[in-house]
């Protein structure tokens, strides 16, 4: 061996021991931490767990998981070995191998983030856990004590969208209630005071203008939607802006009337389309419907054709059918291999006369 590293035998020999010696101290400070957060998850069935910084119980098991394994690897691989080791260690060495190559996979997939919810320029005492892969994403409001965050709810999201870490939510203190709203698909979609909470949680604390960022300003004038400058045969030209409401309740009704049989919700109720007067109209308005029929693919194909009736231009984004008439923007996702359901949105800039 000294003849092959240009080293004294006894020098790679302690090299070798010291290296075993730091990895194993290591090792064991990783199962550790596992020791102490886990079980905090595992007794209270996941309604409790630790948070530190941006990182949650999970993320950090995992991480110490990983490490555990590189760790475990690197002893196996600096241990010396006999020749009649090799029957046990080789086998060993590339199970450890594997090991790390999985676990350094798990981390690249692992997308979690924990953000606060802050209203008034202020830390509410609640935050949301956000976690997303591929186009799924889930989110846990927790109720934030020391280290120790305690489920109190979740918010509704879809494709793989994350709107409390990219801040595109509105948190309203009124009372002893804390309203949070949050957008479901896009950080550009339009959030109104005017509209259902997302949640609704007890307020923790009465401070206000302690000078944080995070959130929408409930109180700013919504920024005006540009409309872009079109071809007149590439698109439909903008119109004036005015109370669109009506034109979208009327697209709405058209759309639920396309579909095959009846429409109904996630949880079998028939989905109704809004009038005119249901909608908001504080600088946009807009609608979102999700239902499943007795034949999707037929209607999702059926509620395009009507759109294209009513003389919208039509065009194609990643996994999404979009049409335009200069005032109402439409929206179609077939999700049936999710969720079960066709996804609408419809939207429009909005002033009332």
């Amino acid at each position: 061996m000294g003849e092959e590293t240009g080293m004294p035998p006894g020098s790679v020999s302690r090299g070798r021991r010291r290296t075993v010696l730091v990895a194993s101290v290591a090792y064991l400070l990783m199962l550790a931490v596992i020791a102490v957060v886990w079980p905090i998850s595992l007794n209270s069935e996941g309604r409790q767990i630790v948070i530190v910084g941006p990182w949650t119980g999970d993320v950090i098991i995992t991480v110490c998981v990983v490490a555990s394994v590189v760790l475990l690897a690197v002893i196996v691989f600096a241990v010396p070995a006999r020749r009649w080791w090799w029957l046990l260690l080789a086998p060993l060495r590339i199970v450890a191998v594997a090991a790390v190559a999985l676990g350094g996979l798990s981390l690249l997939v692992l997308d979690e983030s924990v953000t606060p919810i802050v209203a008034d320029g202020c830390d509410t005492g609640y935050v949301v856990s956000e976690r997303s892969f591929l186009f799924a994403a889930s989110g846990t409001v927790l109720r934030r004590d020391g280290v120790v965050g305690t489920e109190v709810g979740r918010t509704s999201v879809d494709d793989g969208h994350k709107p409390l870490s990219q801040q595109s939510y509105l948190a309203v203190t009124e009372g002893d209630t804390l309203r949070v709203w949050n957008t479901f698909q896009s950080r550009t979609e339009h959030l109104s005071t005017a509209s259902e909470p997302s949640f609704v949680l007890p307020r923790l604390t009465t401070q206000t203008g302690c000078g944080l960022a995070g959130g929408i300003d409930p109180l700013a004038e919504p920024a005006p939607t540009s409309s872009p400058i079109v071809d007149a045969e590439e698109g439909p030209a903008p119109a004036p802006v005015g109370d669109s409401r009506e034109r979208v309740a009327r697209m709405a009704a058209v759309t639920l009337e396309a579909a095959q049989g009846t429409a109904v919700d996630a949880t079998g109720s028939p989905v109704r389309a809004p009038s005119a007067s249901d909608l908001p109209c504080d600088g946009t308005t807009g609608v979102d419907l999700a239902f499943a029929t007795d034949d999707n693919a037929a209607s999702y194909e059926a509620v395009l054709a009507a759109w294209d009736a009513a003389g919208f231009f039509h065009d194609r984004a990643m996994q999404e059918d979009l049409r335009d008439d200069g005032v109402v923007r439409l929206s179609a996702r077939d999700r049936t291999t999710i969720d079960g359901l066709l996804h609408f949105s419809l939207s429009a800039e909005c002033r009332a006369g």
